[in-house]
């Protein structure tokens, strides 16, 4: 039996802070929520002048990405041109159709997800992004920050 691998909460931790930091270095103040690989949320940050609903959305986003395996703006990409399916979507409490919702890997595995909102849809995007990026570095150059299996946690 394969162990599955979740995002560490100190790797979650590095991610919402560098999302949250580089949306306010660019001017948007936004939420930023990461997921673990079964879309439970293991940290979150919001700066004190994002928008209070951008809470809510953020999280939306990184349990979609999670759950399904894919950027959120992706996902609603792959179904937009089916009505039914993109009606289904919809219908999803939570569920996330556009930018900012981002899967974390590792290994070819999704460990997680982050979700961004605030800013524009390609803000949120970037702002994701710069959050992985900041556990990448991490786990390239600092392995002994995190704890079993440099930043992942066994479940």
């Amino acid at each position: 039996m394969k162990m599955r691998r979740d995002i560490d909460f100190r790797a979650a931790h590095v991610c919402v802070e560098a999302a949250v930091s580089h949306g306010l270095r660019i001017g948007a103040p936004l939420a930023a929520a990461v997921v673990d690989g079964s879309a439970r949320l293991t940290a979150f940050l919001r700066s004190g002048s994002a928008f209070v609903r951008s809470t809510e959305i953020a999280v939306n986003k990184a349990e979609t990405a999670a759950g399904f395996r894919m950027e959120t703006g992706a996902l609603y990409g792959m179904v937009k041109d089916n009505a039914a399916v993109l009606e289904g979507l919809r219908s999803l409490p939570g569920a996330a159709l556009f930018g900012g919702g981002v899967p974390i890997m590792f290994a070819d595995e999704v460990i997680g997800a982050i979700g961004v909102s605030g800013g524009s849809e390609d803000q949120d995007i970037e702002c994701a992004r710069a959050g992985i990026a900041a556990i990448e570095a991490l786990l390239a150059g600092e392995s002994q920050a995190f704890g079993n299996e440099r930043g992942l946690a066994d479940d």
